[in-house]
């Protein structure tokens, strides 16, 4: 197979349409050069194989319908493609009537209205898919560099221990706010675990408003990172969000303030603290709720605030972990070579 740019979500449409009528198989993408040259499907093959590329590429495909189709297995793109679970090898008329019939519309709206969308949305999953493993694995194709500036004689070590201060309260803040929403949608409301996981959740923002307190006081909240967009885009992150929680700078200070005053700024004695603040706690619970309590299940693209910034806090996660991949190789060439003109003792 010859090798070739990055495909374009164009490119990926017209081989997942050029399909449509047999419905998506192993022959049929064995002439789907557009998808066969995605970075993704060859890490997901086992060979470079057409045979092996197509299975991975099937694979793909699947994956990028259940997204479009939120989750569901026989939603309408998975079904039109011949994907969804009892449709390989049906007549397209019938994979048409399935897919009308799971968006409520009929099959002939479906083709002259609804079709090309669908396949574009499809190709649109499988390019995203594709962006974030280059984005996540680019340091391992990439040569060895220095990363930029280091003639400034940057700590890149240091740097990135300051990074993780913030990185660290939003990770746990994700994982908390996915046990309150499991508790806010249980049948039965368990008032006591709602209450701890909230007072977890205030807690890690605490520690995130107060780690971005710091990094702006001693490091003038410069970032450094591997390459210029990745700079841009981890301050763009850190705005996004402080912006998109339910609430503004006030309460964040608040919030730092008690941090501040809790022995070894530790959970356990901040908890007492946002006991004792009586009405504004429970101003402060009855904000984290509703701003929580978003009805959407995961991540479906739903454009509130909630998940905006669970996507945000995503990108941002990814975005530090990414760099330091591409700058750790170097630090640990530089740490080794330093060892080695030690002075014998």
């Amino acid at each position: 197979m010859s090798e070739r740019s990055n495909p374009e979500p164009a490119e990926l449409a017209a081989d997942l349409a050029g399909m449509l009528r047999s419905g998506v198989s192993i022959q049929a993408l064995r002439d789907c050069e557009s998808i066969l040259n995605l970075s993704l499907t060859k890490a997901k093959a086992a060979s470079e194989a057409p045979d092996d590329l197509a299975v991975a590429a099937d694979t793909l495909i699947r994956e990028a319908a259940r997204r479009v189709d939120d989750g569901d297995a026989y939603g309408a793109a998975g079904s039109l493609l011949g994907v969804a679970p009892g449709t390989r090898g049906e007549l397209l008329k019938r994979r048409r009537e399935k897919a009308a019939k799971a968006l409520f519309v009929s099959p002939e709206t479906l083709r002259k209205e609804r079709e090309d969308g669908l396949i574009e949305a499809v190709a649109a999953e499988l390019y995203a898919l594709d962006s974030a493993y280059r984005f996540r694995h680019r340091h391992r194709e990439e040569a060895e560099r220095e990363p930029q500036d280091n003639r400034l004689g940057i700590d890149w070590l240091e740097q990135h221990r300051s990074y993780r201060r913030i990185w660290s309260p939003v990770v746990g803040m994700r994982k908390d706010l996915a046990v309150l929403r499991e508790y806010l949608a249980a049948e039965d409301e368990d008032r006591d675990a709602i209450s701890d996981r909230l007072a977890n959740i205030t807690w890690q923002w605490a520690r995130f408003s107060l780690a971005i307190e710091r990094f702006v006081k001693e490091q003038g909240g410069l970032w450094l990172l591997a390459d210029m967009d990745s700079e841009i885009a981890a301050a763009d992150a850190i705005y996004k969000l402080e912006f998109y929680v339910p609430f503004g700078e006030t309460d964040s200070s608040w919030m730092r303030t008690m941090l501040l005053k809790t022995p070894h700024e530790e959970l356990d004695g901040f908890g007492d603290k946002l006991f004792e603040a009586g009405e504004r706690r429970r101003e402060l619970m009855g904000l984290w709720i509703a701003w929580a309590g978003c009805p959407e299940a995961g991540d479906s693209g739903c454009d509130c605030n909630y998940h905006r910034w669970q996507r945000t806090a995503d990108e941002f996660i990814r975005l530090i972990d990414d760099d330091w991949y591409a700058v750790a190789d170097f630090y640990r060439n530089s740490l080794g070579e330093a060892e080695t003109q030690l002075p014998h003792q």
